[in-house]
């Protein structure tokens, strides 16, 4: 019962914060951007919908570039720790990004994204392609079961051949073991 209780308070947090959001949406501009000036970063994304991209970071450089609509492909590097340790077992701050670049596809159904797996080097090039593709299929399936159609997405595995940083520390170590996004748009 009490568990029951608590999904229906949920439910109304969600629908009553969604209703909030769709309140600001109307207030915004329909250009993609925050109003000007606004730093709390809330934008209104193709489809209507809103959700926070603070300047500034790469959750913004998405939202700005989906804006565009101009035909092409960027690369997006997502930062932050994505994987817990040599795992490719999501961060909870990386599960926290994958529902806003969810929304971002679902509001672009036109635009189709390669996942890039990374891994720094352990000394075996074969399991630095293996950890690096478990990464890029593991962002595969949280997409996709959020919605996204597979024939728009694709998934690729470059070991520790592609690095951010030099390997010479934990720290730029950390940084290597991620994943890319390559989103693009036909004409």
């Amino acid at each position: 019962m009490a568990r029951l209780i608590m999904l229906v308070l949920f439910m109304l947090l969600v629908t009553s914060v969604t209703m909030a959001l769709k309140t600001c949406s109307a207030q915004q501009p329909s250009d993609g951007h925050a109003t000007g000036g606004d730093a709390s970063g809330l934008v209104s994304l193709q489809d209507g919908s809103t959700m926070i991209a603070q300047p500034g970071t790469v959750g913004r450089d998405l939202v700005d570039w989906l804006a565009e609509r101009k035909p092409g492909e960027k690369t997006f590097e997502l930062g932050g720790q994505e994987f817990v340790g040599r795992t490719a077992q999501p961060t909870s701050e990386s599960l926290g990004r994958v529902t806003r670049l969810i929304a971002m596809l679902r509001a672009n159904p036109d635009v189709r994204m390669t996942i890039v797996g990374h891994s720094d080097p352990s000394g075996d090039e074969r399991a630095d392609i293996a950890l690096s593709l478990a990464r890029a299929q593991a962002l595969y399936r949280l997409v996709r079961d959020g919605g996204i159609a597979p024939a728009r997405l694709e998934v690729q595995a470059r070991g520790s051949s592609d690095p951010l940083a030099p390997n010479d520390s934990p720290v730029n170590r950390a940084r290597n073991q991620r994943v890319s996004l390559v989103l693009s748009r036909k004409e």
